[in-house]
């Protein structure tokens, strides 16, 4: 999958593509995503595919973890459940969304890079503000609306030139 190919048909509910892109291409293992969807899970899925990485997808609700069953969808009803993951990306984007800053803490030192997606101040009901200062590097992807960010202890994400 090309570059184009995966930026295709963005706009503020899939504007953390533009994060997830730079994020796939300076690792080279386990992809996760917290949160199935439209803008998401096609494109992970056949980027890992194409560079034979694994890639793991979990949603909270089960109508959305059918709806991605093709791609390895799970449904999960406990986010406690899914144990230690050593992984070098992961995409928070589920619900509830008050769960958001819990599962970012629980990965903040064990996940390469971890793209969140809504993380414009206005977006108060995701507590981000108890996990910012977790990170020694951060890049925002400002858009009207929808913001999308991308963290990390390891890599120095603030350098990325993201349009």
């Amino acid at each position: 999958m090309t570059k184009e190919e995966f930026l295709t048909d963005t706009a503020n509910w899939n504007n953390h593509k533009f994060c997830l892109w730079p994020a796939l291409e300076a690792t080279d293992g386990l992809v996760v995503e917290f949160g199935a969807g439209h803008g998401s899970t096609p494109s992970l899925y056949q980027y890992c595919k194409d560079n034979n990485r694994h890639f793991l997808s979990y949603d909270f609700n089960s109508e959305w973890a059918d709806k991605f069953k093709d791609y390895g969808t799970r449904h999960v009803e406990n986010w406690d459940l899914i144990g230690a993951l050593k992984c070098d990306v992961i995409l928070i984007d589920h619900s509830p969304g008050e769960r958001r800053w819990v599962d970012i803490e629980r990965f903040a030192n064990s996940a390469k890079i971890i793209v969140i997606h809504d993380s414009e101040p206005a977006a108060t009901g995701y507590m981000l503000n108890k996990i910012w200062h977790l990170f020694k590097y951060r890049v925002d992807y400002k858009t009207e609306g929808a913001w999308a960010s991308a963290v990390s202890n390891f890599l120095d994400v603030s350098k990325w030139q993201i349009s």
